[in-house]
């Protein structure tokens, strides 16, 4: 989520979220998804599949609530505080060498959405050797400051002359445009369509290069659950998939439509952000989304590899459930 409300808002946001099921559906299966932040764009999928009754004919009754990012989304399933979350698959590493046992069963982002905005009337940044000298700032709990110095080592450039800030993520559009920082981490489907509103409103343009388009063939978020309840309630999984790929389905065929929904939901939400989000998240899911390309699955891992410090080996099996339920 890009803004966060405070006080009244926030806490009227989660009155909001606790009711964002059908309890009225007393014989259907009760399960709770894990945002992993406040509520977005990229959401979409899952508001849709409940606002439509897709879970509910599935024979689920979903209520959505809010998370805390990628990391604490995953070791909070873990523990079994609800069945299915929101992360990405360093979440997911990392969960798993630390003994967990989470893992990715469904694709949203089937590439990785980050990479470096930057202001085109400042700099030039067509390739990573262009960032030597900079300053780059991602939010306190983005995978950056592990995923760039790995990234740039791969490209050839010396990490040690880009110069990483973790910043407040509310702080990174603004400290961009204010130009105390070269670039800011920006996510599809997520803070892009902000860095483009602010840099509208500053009279300048951003430019962006991700991350994607320089060595990073690494999957990006989508949905998570862990081992016991793939071995305990596999028809669950099933379901729970389908419905919200249907739902992902419908939020792309009829953006304005789950816009209002959204907003419905979630009145703080702007619809213009809201409505790119989905857009940058459909976009995302067009290369195969629900499924696991065993290359990309390779690559994935050998990436994250090298870029965390593992106390164990995590499989590849471990971390992508590569046959569905």
């Amino acid at each position: 989520m890009i803004r966060r409300p405070a006080g009244a808002a926030l806490a009227a946001m989660a009155l909001m979220l606790a009711g964002c099921g059908n309890s009225s559906q007393s014989t259907h299966e009760k399960v709770t998804f894990n945002m992993s932040w406040l509520p977005q764009g990229s959401m979409a999928g899952v508001i849709a599949a409940i606002d439509k009754g897709y879970y509910a004919e599935a024979g689920l009754d979903v209520n959505v609530v809010r998370g805390f990012g990628g990391i604490r989304t995953a070791n909070e399933l873990d523990q079994g505080m609800f069945e299915f979350g929101y992360g990405d698959p360093i979440s997911v590493v990392l969960n798993r060498a630390n003994g967990g046992k989470t893992k990715m069963v469904g694709t949203i982002n089937t590439r990785w959405p980050a990479g470096l905005c930057y202001v085109k009337e400042r700099h030039a940044i067509a390739k990573p050797a262009d960032l030597a000298g900079l300053t780059v700032g991602g939010g306190q709990s983005s995978p950056m400051q592990a995923l760039v110095p790995a990234w740039l080592t791969r490209n050839g450039v010396d990490k040690d002359k880009v110069k990483l800030l973790q910043l407040d993520p509310a702080l990174v559009v603004t400290s961009l445009i204010e130009g105390k920082i070269d670039a800011g981490e920006c996510w599809e489907g997520n803070s892009l369509p902000l860095f483009h509103k602010r840099a509208k409103e500053a009279g300048v343009t951003i430019g962006w290069i991700p991350y994607s388009a320089f060595g990073l063939d690494i999957y990006g978020s989508g949905i998570l659950t862990t081992d016991k309840i793939l071995a305990d309630r596999p028809e669950t999984v099933s379901k729970f998939l389908a419905a919200t790929y249907r739902g992902y389905a419908y939020a792309a065929a009829n953006p304005d439509d789950v816009v209002a929904m959204m907003v419905k939901r979630f009145p703080m939400l702007d619809p213009a952000i809201t409505r790119q989000q989905m857009v940058e998240t459909a976009a995302l899911m067009k290369d195969g989304a629900g499924s696991f390309d065993p290359a990309r699955v390779e690559s994935s891992i050998a990436f994250l590899k090298q870029a965390y410090p593992l106390k164990g080996d995590v499989a590849a099996g471990d971390v992508f459930a590569t046959a569905r339920p």
